[in-house]
């Protein structure tokens, strides 16, 4: 970890980046690199190039979005869903859906389709588990897509939602992503 805000507020102050003590950190084309005395130099095997750029910095794929004076993360940049021809990080679909009162957790991924090339899906698991689909689950998916559509560019909202009963997390606690 490069730093540390605990102000309560969604994102970091923009001096994070260069008030951090040991650590020299730049958003270059949207992405956090970081470069510190402390970073490994490359990957061990082969498969993998250098881990650091010719100034020393590692580009650490975090995709921020700054406003009002603070970064924002807005996903990775290995994970982007590409509608159209225009960008959807999945972690900043998933933060407006997982606002919703009655959402425990989601998953955003893609959906191939022949005409924009792909789709946004999301994976919902509820709070509250209910049977097969009935008038509630059909009340709060389209109090989610409202939600979305109030908060997100039109191609960011998920053109599918589906509930699900469980969504594979990691050993650390994180969401397991598949590539489509």
């Amino acid at each position: 970890m490069a730093f540390d805000v605990n102000d309560g507020l969604t994102g970091f102050p923009s001096s994070v980046l260069r008030r951090t003590p040991g650590v020299e950190m730049k958003v270059e084309n949207g992405s956090l690199r970081i470069r510190s005395a402390r970073t490994a130099s490359r990957y061990l095997d082969a498969e993998h190039g250098p881990l650091k750029d010719t100034d020393g910095f590692v580009d650490t794929n975090d995709m921020l979005d700054l406003r009002n004076d603070r970064y924002h993360f807005v996903g990775r940049r290995d994970g982007v869903i590409n509608v159209g021809g225009l960008k959807v990080h999945p972690e900043e679909v998933e933060a407006v859906i997982n606002r919703h009162p009655e959402v425990q957790m989601s998953l955003v991924r893609t959906k191939r389709n022949s005409i924009t090339g792909a789709l946004v899906v999301a994976d919902v698991v509820l709070r509250s588990a209910s049977g097969p689909e009935d008038d509630e689950d059909r009340q709060i998916q389209q109090d989610i897509l409202l939600l979305c559509r109030e908060e997100l560019a039109s191609h960011k909202v998920p053109a599918t939602i589906n509930f699900v009963s469980a969504l594979a997390v990691g050993d650390s606690g994180k969401l397991i992503r598949r590539q489509a």
